[in-house]
């Protein structure tokens, strides 16, 4: 049974400071921390609401483990008045090694199939036969077309789910799908468009879909095409999208063209721990305790424990919810149950973390980190949008765009100071 209280011991702190499950439903109301002003999407919320659209499409990013997952269903519970939002994690239904604008739109065009199939709106049948039919013909074997001749609830639904399991893990199969996607998209897209139509006629709301996921993608050639070459085709549905996108795309040759292709743009700043200069920032730490104190009674964590855990988390709510995990974990072993945790478990925790980097910095990433260790200004470049994407380095919005280390690779800096002082 899932835990919805705050932990008492720390097993149970083990437990809910899981970082791969994001807050959704009932675990957002129960555990969700407010954002500070600064870097919540108050501003991206509002444009979405009062922008009259029927089919605006928004690029939004962040850093991974920013929280954009959370956030997306605050946005999802804000728009939920005044639109059927359909939001998925394309995580579990593409493999984020290899998507093409094709993959993603059949996707789509399901997700909003069975959204609009199970919203109780009286659509007309033949509107969502239609689209089926294009997915009977086009995508589906044999034995799944006979059972989704019985139109049983049920059997759809299960069709659905082994479609999407061999779309993502069956390679020659996804490629024969997106070849057929490819060839006949303007077919899809007619379909589909013709059911948003209806499900907007006939619900009196606008549909918004939430595309989560897509800023995992491991490479940013592969996003860049994704998003510049299937710019067009992305555009196509009629209804509001949100696309999440990697964050180091911004910085791209490509990205100019791709923010002139969609309506509006948007990225999640990262909550601040320490202001430019260094300095505590209050709010931002207030608000990543704030974090841990949603979930965890209090006792199981040292209060000088919590605070190394804001500042070694760089303002990544999952970073930090990480790194609490494994502190209570090292703390249970040691002190039992009822902790606390101390500075030593956080700090044996962020070396385990450190040592990732460790291995994997290269001689090039490092020279990249030391000059900006060192002082010097942030200057756009392959190496530096590698840094980006590895989380070694992150970036701030304020007042201006800034750039910090993660504290936890600062470390590694300061451990090779003398050889790069050599070197300079």
């Amino acid at each position: 049974m899932e835990l919805l209280r705050k932990a008492e011991n720390l097993t149970e702190a083990y437990a809910l400071l899981d970082p791969n499950c994001p807050l959704d439903n009932e675990r957002w109301m129960r555990f969700y921390a407010r954002r500070p002003e600064e870097a919540s999407l108050t501003h991206l919320r509002d444009a979405l609401q009062i922008d009259p659209s029927d089919d605006d499409k928004t690029l939004f990013t962040g850093h991974r483990g920013s929280g954009k997952t959370t956030e997306l269903a605050q946005l999802e519970l804000a728009l939920r008045d005044t639109h059927t939002v359909v939001r998925f994690n394309v995580e579990s239904l593409l493999n984020l090694g290899d998507v093409d604008y094709a993959d993603l739109l059949v996707v789509l065009g399901l997700q909003v199939f069975q959204a609009a199939r199970r919203s109780g709106v009286r659509l007309d049948k033949n509107k969502l036969h239609d689209l089926l039919f294009w997915y009977t013909t086009r995508v589906f074997e044999k034995d799944e077309r006979r059972k989704l001749e019985s139109e049983a609830g049920g059997e759809v639904d299960a069709i659905l789910a082994k479609f999407s399991v061999k779309f993502t893990t069956d390679a020659p199969r996804r490629e024969t799908i997106r070849s057929e996607a490819r060839a006949n998209l303007s077919d899809l897209l007619e379909r589909l468009n013709s059911l948003l139509e209806a499900f907007r006629d006939k619900s009196g709301r606008r549909t918004m879909v939430i595309v989560d996921g897509l800023d995992k993608m491991y490479d940013l050639k592969q996003v860049c095409d994704l998003f510049c070459q299937g710019a067009n085709a992305l555009m196509e549905p009629r209804c509001r999208v949100v696309y999440s996108v990697p964050l180091s795309i911004y910085h791209t040759d490509d990205f100019q063209q791709v923010r002139m292709a969609f309506d509006r743009t948007f990225s999640l700043p990262n909550v601040k721990a320490e202001e430019r200069d260094g300095t505590p920032c209050r709010e931002g730490q207030a608000a990543l305790m704030e974090m841990l104190d949603n979930r965890l009674m209090p006792g199981l964590l040292a209060p000088e424990a919590v605070e190394r855990l804001v500042a070694l988390c760089g303002g990544l709510p999952k970073e930090l919810i990480g790194l609490a995990r494994e502190t209570a974990l090292r703390a249970r072993r040691v002190c039992g149950e009822g902790g606390p945790a101390e500075v030593e478990d956080v700090e044996q925790a962020a070396r385990q973390v450190r040592n990732t980097y460790r291995s994997a910095l290269t001689s090039e990433q490092y020279s990249e980190l030391w000059r900006l260790y060192s002082g010097g200004p942030f200057v756009n470049s392959p190496v530096a949008r590698s840094l980006l994407h590895n989380l070694s380095l992150l970036e701030y919005n304020g007042d201006g765009a800034w750039w910090s280390i993660h504290p936890i690779v600062r470390p590694l800096l300061e451990e090779r100071a003398d050889e790069f002082e050599d070197a300079a």
